[in-house]
C-alpha cells in the first residue's frame, strides 16, 4: 500500500505529480492540525468579540461597509459567497489538475493563518483520497486568488446540485461552510499554484528528452563535440552550464563520437554548438520557478490573515505577481529550447549540414520526399510555442472591479495553463528531432557506436517509430514516441 503524503510544512513538486496523478494518499500532520485549530480558535474569538474583519463580520469586496451578523446569519452568508463565485467559463481542466487544485488548497490550509476549521481540511483530503473529480472551469480568475475556479470546486464539496449524489455515492459528507470558510477557500490562489507545480513537473521531464534529443543528432550528425567538451564549462562557469555539459556527455559516454575524431565540421550550427548555454538556461528558469512555487504551496493567501496572537491582519498575500513571473521566465527560456531543437531537425534534413541524402532518405536518387516534410510539423508547432511564449503576467489594469478598489489583474492562471500547452507542443517538436536522428543514425549505420545515453533514447524511438525504409512514407502519427516521452514508459531510461 502506498505511503500517504503527510502534509505540513513543505510540499515538492513532484509530491503534487505524485498526488494529482498517480493518486497518492494524503494526510494532515498533526502539526498542521495544530496550527488549523489554533486560527480557528482565534477566528472564533474575533467573531464572538464582534470585532470588524472582513469576510467575517463585513461583505467582501464592494460590500466590505456592510455588516455581516455574528449569528443566524453566517451559515447562509458563507454558502451563498461560494455560489456567487461560480462566474467561470470554458472548458473543465483536466482530472491531474484538479487533484493538484485540491491538494494545494489543503496545503495553504495547513500553514495554520486561513481560520477555516479542521474539519474543512480534512473533508478537502478525504474528497481527493476519495477520487472526487469537481468539474472546475477552466477562465474565471483574475490572478488575485482564483475566485471562480474555487468557487466551482467549493460546489462540488457542498454537494450543490448534481453532487450530491456523487458525495453520497463516495461516502463523503457534504461541507456547510461556516464563518471565514467561504472566503478562506476562495481567497486562494489553489488554482493557479496546483497547475503550475503540475506544469513545472512536465518540464522537467521535457528538458530531459530535449537533452536526449540533441545528443542523438550530434550522434546522427557526427557534431563536433568539442563544443560540449567540460574545459567549455570552465571558460565560461556561470551557473547551470558546466552541468549541463556534464548531463550531455554522460548521454555519449560509451560511444564513440566523444572520441573526438570523427566530425564532421569544425564549425556545426549554432543550435548545436548553444546546446549547453540554452538547456543551462532553462534549467535555471525551472529550478527558480521551483523554488518559489514550493514555497507559495506551503503559504497562505488569505485575506484577512489570522495570525498566531490572534489578530486578523488585511494584506495583499494573495498577489500572484511573486510566482506568475516565474512561470513568464520558464516559457521564455523553454521557448529557445523548442525553437533550437526545430532547427536542428531542419538541418537534418538538409544535405549540406547532414552530409546525408536530403529528407534522409535511403537512395538520394530517388524522386521520394524521405523525411523532409515532417519538419514542417515541427515548424508549426515551434511557431506556436514561441507565441505562447509571450508574458502573461503583465497586469491590465482596472478601476471598475470592487468599486476600484481590487484594480489589478494578474492573469497567472492562465501562465500556467501555457507552461502546459507549450510543454505539449514542445514533446511534438522534441519526438521529431529524436525519429529523425534516428533515421541519420542508421543511414550512417552508427547504433552500435552510440553511447549509453543516447542508445536508450535511439530504442525508445525505434520502439515506437520504426525506421523509413525506401519507398515507404513518414510515420503518419508520433503520439506514441510523444507518449513515451512524457512518461519515460521505457524502464531502461533515466533522467
Amino acid at each position: 500500500m502506498t505511503e500517504p503524503l503527510l502534509l505540513d510544512a513543505s510540499l515538492a513538486l513532484e509530491d503534487v505529480a505524485d498526488v494529482a496523478l498517480r493518486h497518492r494518499p494524503v494526510e494532515l500532520a498533526a502539526a498542521a492540525r495544530a496550527r488549523i485549530s489554533a486560527a480557528r480558535d482565534a477566528t472564533d474569538g474575533l467573531l464572538a468579540r464582534g470585532e470588524r474583519v472582513y469576510g467575517l463580520t463585513t461583505g467582501v469586496g464592494a460590500l466590505k461597509r456592510v455588516t455581516v451578523a455574528t449569528g443566524a446569519e453566517q451559515l447562509p452568508f458563507n454558502r451563498l459567497m461560494l455560489l456567487s463565485h461560480r462566474t467561470g467559463t470554458g472548458p473543465d481542466v483536466a482530472e491531474p489538475v484538479v487533484r493538484a487544485v485540491m491538494l494545494a488548497q489543503v496545503a495553504g490550509f495547513a500553514r495554520g493563518r486561513s481560520g477555516v476549521r479542521v474539519e474543512l481540511a480534512d473533508h478537502l483530503t478525504g474528497a481527493l483520497n476519495a477520487g472526487l473529480v469537481p468539474r472546475v472551469r477552466t477562465t474565471g480568475s483574475l490572478g488575485q486568488s482564483d475566485l471562480g475556479p474555487l468557487a466551482d470546486l467549493a460546489a462540488a464539496l457542498t454537494g450543490d446540485g448534481e453532487w450530491a449524489g456523487e458525495l453520497c455515492r463516495l461516502g463523503l459528507q457534504a461541507w456547510e461552510p461556516t464563518a471565514k470558510e467561504a472566503l478562506a477557500f476562495v481567497n486562494s490562489n489553489g488554482f493557479s499554484l496546483g497547475w503550475s507545480a503540475l506544469a513545472l513537473v512536465g518540464v522537467g521531464t521535457l528538458l530531459d528528452r530535449f537533452d536526449e534529443a540533441a545528443a542523438l543528432t550530434f550522434e546522427g550528425m557526427l557534431g563536433n563535440v568539442q563544443a560540449l567538451d567540460p574545459a567549455v564549462g570552465e571558460a565560461r562557469p556561470v551557473p547551470g552550464i558546466p552541468e549541463q555539459i556534464a548531463r550531455l556527455q554522460a548521454l555519449l559516454a560509451g560511444g564513440s563520437l566523444l572520441s573526438g575524431t570523427l566530425h564532421r565540421h569544425l564549425q556545426d550550427p549554432l543550435t548545436m554548438r548553444v546546446v549547453p548555454q540554452t538547456h543551462a538556461a532553462a534549467r535555471t528558469a525551472l529550478a527558480h520557478s521551483r523554488a518559489i512555487v514550493e514555497a507559495e504551496l506551503t503559504s497562505s493567501h488569505d485575506n484577512p490573515c489570522i495570525t498566531p496572537d490572534g489578530r486578523a491582519l488585511s494584506t495583499g498575500n494573495f498577489d500572484s505577481v511573486p510566482y506568475g513571473v516565474t512561470l513568464d521566465y520558464v516559457r521564455l527560456a523553454l521557448a529557445h529550447v523548442i525553437t533550437a531543437s526545430c532547427e536542428r531537425a531542419n538541418k537534418l534534413v538538409h544535405s549540406a549540414f547532414s552530409g546525408l541524402p536530403t529528407g534522409l532518405r535511403d537512395d538520394d536518387s530517388t524522386s521520394q520526399d524521405g523525411l523532409a516534410i515532417v519538419v514542417y510539423g515541427a515548424s508549426a508547432a515551434a511557431a506556436e510555442a514561441r507565441l505562447l511564449a509571450q508574458p502573461a503576467t503583465l497586469e491590465l489594469s482596472t478601476s471598475s472591479t470592487a468599486e476600484g478598489i481590487e484594480d489589478r489583474v494578474i492573469p497567472t492562471p492562465v501562465a500556467a495553463r501555457r507552461v502546459e500547452e507549450m510543454a505539449r507542443l514542445g514533446r511534438y517538436v522534441a519526438a521529431v528531432e529524436l525519429y529523425l536522428a534516428a533515421q541519420a543514425v542508421d543511414l550512417r549505420d552508427r547504433a552500435g557506436e552510440l553511447g549509453a545515453g543516447t542508445r536508450r533514447a535511439y530504442d525508445l524511438v525505434r520502439a515506437h517509430a520504426p525506421r523509413r525504409r525506401a519507398g515507404e512514407p513518414p510515420l503518419a502519427d508520433l503520439t506514441p514516441l510523444e507518449s513515451a516521452l512524457e512518461s519515460g514508459s521505457d524502464p531502461e531510461r533515466r533522467p
